[in-house]
């Protein structure tokens, strides 16, 4: 479905087809939320919980993966 960001006044609505999703916010925050309407439409469950990290992130920061 096709989000829009627009500029009015200084501050960022989000739109979309069905009506207005946000209005007043900052950029960042605008483009956040257009990223995570587009991933539950694309099947994204929230569950409140971060990612799983996996082993390659575990060695570029310096620790053992064997953890």
């Amino acid at each position: 479905m096709p989000y829009k960001i627009t500029k009015t006044d200084g501050k960022f609505r989000v739109t979309s087809p069905h009506g207005v999703r946000a209005k007043g916010t900052t950029k960042a925050k605008a483009q956040a939320q257009v990223r995570l309407m587009q991933g539950v439409e694309h099947g994204w469950k929230p569950t409140g919980r971060k990612g799983r990290r996996g082993a390659g992130t575990a060695l570029m920061q310096g620790r053992s993966a064997k953890r």
